[in-house]
């Protein structure tokens, strides 16, 4: 039987959120812009917990908020959250009837696709342009293309139980130091706005800024920016480092066993870690199976009363061990950090070869999401 002191799941894997840091950050990213500003809390708000996450930032006037799916959309609605949330890709059509009674809003990137939202009744949409991320959109990646997604954009406006409530378009290199890419796709939405106007189609709520793009070109911000790696505190590339922003995440695990290991003894699967001397290994209560990669094996990666440890052996589904050396002093039941700022957080980034989005985002169900 458990202690009462000592939780389950503490002996597990633990991502401690800071709630007041998110909320600093929004209010810092509130600072920078005149517009509004859209939370970005799909994927489980990047592993933050998406209904905790909206609810704080409600209760700061966040009205606008941005999920992958419907399913998403669903669960902040079941959490009782309010205000705008915009599914950013497309919902079946088996599933569009739930679009209509959540009252959220659909990204649409065609006519085609909006007529099919239509035949379900009345629907709000947020039109996607395409120009250069070449994923979802409307195309138009040139000037030259700005009369035909106009012509597209008019047809949509002209459906019956169609009401564009907005447009938006996604930059592909605006957190790199090169500025051309990010000013043409820009150059581009604002002729296509400018052309819309021209036609006099209400286009609604104009977005076009991301993380990267709020901090490094504020004359872009239009109507709203979309706040996403910013909003949990961490830059989207070295190019777009500010000391104002904040991570808001601690993850842990605990040391779950400390023993001895003799001079020739192995370690893990494959043995691929043979000890050299007589030594300590403390077993960790994380493996691959929480989120800690198999790719981090050999790493010094663990931070255990002050001091980084590099795991032995291999990582395994639920536990990885680290090498203390014969005289560290270390018990069962200390925390096992695995980052508790962007620079650790970095390094396990680096680790994978990956970004630092991915390390936030591929945290598992098990992982136990406590907030301060």
């Amino acid at each position: 039987m458990t202690s009462p002191s000592l939780k389950p799941m503490r002996y597990r894997a633990t991502a401690q959120v800071n709630l007041d840091t998110i909320k600093r950050n929004y209010n810092y990213i509130k600072s920078l812009t005149k517009g509004r500003v859209m939370a970005v809390v799909k994927a489980d708000a990047y592993g933050h917990g998406a209904e905790r996450v909206a609810k704080e930032l409600s209760q700061l006037g966040c009205t606008d908020f941005a999920v992958a799916c419907l399913s998403e959309a669903e669960h902040l609605r079941e959490c009782g959250v309010k205000g705008n949330i915009l599914i950013l890709a497309p919902t079946d059509e088996s599933m569009v009837s739930i679009i209509t009674k959540g009252d959220f809003i659909q990204a649409t990137d065609s006519f085609e696709y909006s007529k099919t939202l239509a035949e379900h009744g009345k629907i709000k949409v947020h039109i996607k342009v395409d120009t250069g991320m070449s994923r979802i959109g409307i195309y138009c990646h040139s000037l030259d293309d700005v009369s035909n997604a106009a012509d597209e954009i008019e047809k949509i406006s002209k459906l019956e139980n169609i009401s564009i409530d907005g447009i938006f378009t996604h930059f592909a290199d605006s957190d790199s130091n090169d500025r051309s890419f990010t000013e043409k796709q820009f150059s581009v939405f604002k002729a296509l706005l400018e052309e819309l106007a021209r036609r006099n189609i209400n286009a609604g709520t104009k977005h076009c800024c991301n993380s990267a793009a709020t901090l490094n070109y504020p004359e872009m911000h239009l109507d709203m920016v979309r706040a996403g790696i910013i909003l949990y505190g961490l830059a989207p590339s070295e190019y777009c480092e500010n000391e104002n922003i904040i991570p808001a995440m601690k993850f842990s695990a605990r040391v779950c066993a400390v023993h001895k290991l003799n001079k020739g003894d192995c370690v893990s699967y494959g043995c691929t870690y043979t000890a050299e001397r007589d030594t300590k290994v403390a077993v960790i209560s994380i493996g691959y199976a929480d989120g800690f990669s198999r790719v981090y094996s050999g790493k010094e990666l663990i931070k255990i009363n002050g001091k980084k440890f590099a795991t032995v052996g291999k990582i395994c589904m639920d536990m990885c061990m680290v090498d203390l050396g014969a005289d560290f002093p270390c018990k069962v039941g200390d925390e096992a950090i695995i980052f508790e700022n962007a620079e650790e957080i970095q390094l396990l980034a680096d680790a994978m070869g990956t970004i630092n989005y991915e390390i936030l985002c591929s945290l598992k169900h098990r992982v136990l999401l406590e907030y301060i």
